[in-house]
């Protein structure tokens, strides 16, 4: 069999990247299948490995398409533009560089099944240029939220994507607004989770316990943005440490320097905030593995994969209440003594904080982090994790469950 995979962006540093490399390595291992992969390029000097046959880069800040990659949420971790923001001639010369390669995919390789990362504009065009070849799209929460955002853009260059055969959901509360926002059934609707990658995540069994005095160390991983509260988290953490002075807290993720002066000022220059960037996820779980809690206080998530990361990692965790996220750990993992969550607070357009209810919400967040300090002070320490329960959240699962998806196409 031949398989494409279809990615605009770039296979790293995002949830939807890592996704797109992991599902064609388990492809790879699994079926041996041969694989092509189209997918974004930043003129940038970017490492990554794709254990693809067949590779069809376009690249972005060429000549060709002579700005950044367009990112499918906002704010990227990488130089990026965002969709909404695109001018007329901008969209022209998008469309026209991924037609061209599709193009040159259908002559060349001739796919027997797609796969196509999240339900946008990339996936419409698949749709027109392989009409009679099997497409398979995955939502990554991220369309959802552009289709939200946009309805216009959705409308001129998405549209209907019913002859999908089949699309695969990261949640069950995602199946109603996928039925709505892009007119495919319910019946072509499959939900599949996503999935930590177990040989990168793993937390140190023998992790020691956290002695009197010492600091706990707490991390949040993630786009430096409004939408992922993290300077909410700053605001909280000025709060911790009034309680708690022995605790340290690392951002990691790349911040520019407004960034850099609101956090400065909301944390009163606090040197115990330490910001990093990683352009590995081997990097960042080393990273994890040396904290204690992750804070995860992102106001929409797909699923909230870096979460489940963290746990895997062996951290505590502190999120707030993500139906996805809890979803995808499910009843015995949302009441384990390892998760601590926070109720979401009034959000307008999705993703922003109403603002009469930030001081409300930071006091809860406050809380819910000084709760999880206390409860590995007290004894649970460092080096407990639900280490069982967390492995069903693994790759090992998601793999086999895509896999029959797309041999139940044919």
């Amino acid at each position: 069999m031949r398989i494409l995979h279809c990615l605009a962006q770039l296979p790293t540093r995002t949830g939807s990247g890592i996704y797109y490399r992991n599902l064609i390595r388990e492809i790879k291992e699994r079926r041996g299948w041969e694989q092509a992969g189209l997918y974004g390029h930043n003129d940038e000097d970017w490492c990554f490995e794709l254990e693809l046959d067949h590779t069809y880069p376009v690249y972005f800040g060429s000549k060709e398409l002579p700005f950044p990659i367009a990112g499918m949420s906002d704010e990227m971790p990488y130089s990026s533009t965002v969709y909404s923001q695109m001018t007329p001639d901008m969209m022209v010369q998008w469309k026209n560089a991924f037609t061209s390669r599709l193009v040159e995919i259908r002559a060349e390789f001739n796919p027997d099944v797609i796969v196509c990362h999240h339900l946008w504009i990339l996936c419409a065009l698949v749709l027109d240029l392989f009409p009679d070849t099997p497409v398979i799209a995955i939502s990554h929460g991220t369309d959802i939220r552009q289709a939200r955002q946009n309805p216009a853009l959705a409308a001129e260059h998405v549209g209907s994507l019913r002859k999908l055969r089949k699309v695969l959901a990261l949640s069950k509360a995602d199946i109603e607004t996928l039925e709505e926002l892009f007119d495919v059934s319910r019946e072509q609707i499959v939900v599949t989770g996503g999935a930590y990658d177990p040989s990168v995540f793993y937390a140190c069994a023998d992790k020691e316990k956290c002695p009197d005095g010492s600091p706990v160390r707490l991390i949040y991983a993630g786009k430096i943005t409004d939408s992922k509260g993290v300077f909410e988290l700053v605001a909280a953490y000025r709060i911790v440490r009034q309680i708690h002075p022995d605790v340290t807290l690392d951002l990691v993720g790349r911040e520019d320097r407004e960034s850099r002066e609101r956090i400065k000022e909301l944390s009163g220059d606090d040197p115990t905030i330490r910001l990093f960037d990683v352009e590995t996820q081997e990097v960042l779980a080393d990273h994890m593995r040396q904290c204690d809690v992750f804070i995860f206080p992102s106001y929409y998530e797909g699923m909230g994969l870096i979460a489940i990361e963290a746990l895997a990692s062996g951290l505590h965790l502190v999120s707030n209440v993500l139906p996805g996220l809890r979803e995808q750990l499910g009843q015995e993992l949302i009441e384990d003594p390892a998760v601590c969550w926070v109720e979401l607070p009034p959000l307008k357009n999705l993703d922003e904080i109403v603002d009469d209810a930030r001081p409300g919400y930071i006091d809860a967040l406050a809380g819910a982090i000084c709760s999880q300090i206390s409860c590995l002070k007290a004894g649970s320490g460092r080096g407990y994790f639900p280490f069982v329960k967390i492995k069903e959240c693994s790759w090992n699962g998601l793999a086999n469950r895509i896999i029959r998806v797309i041999e139940s196409v044919f």
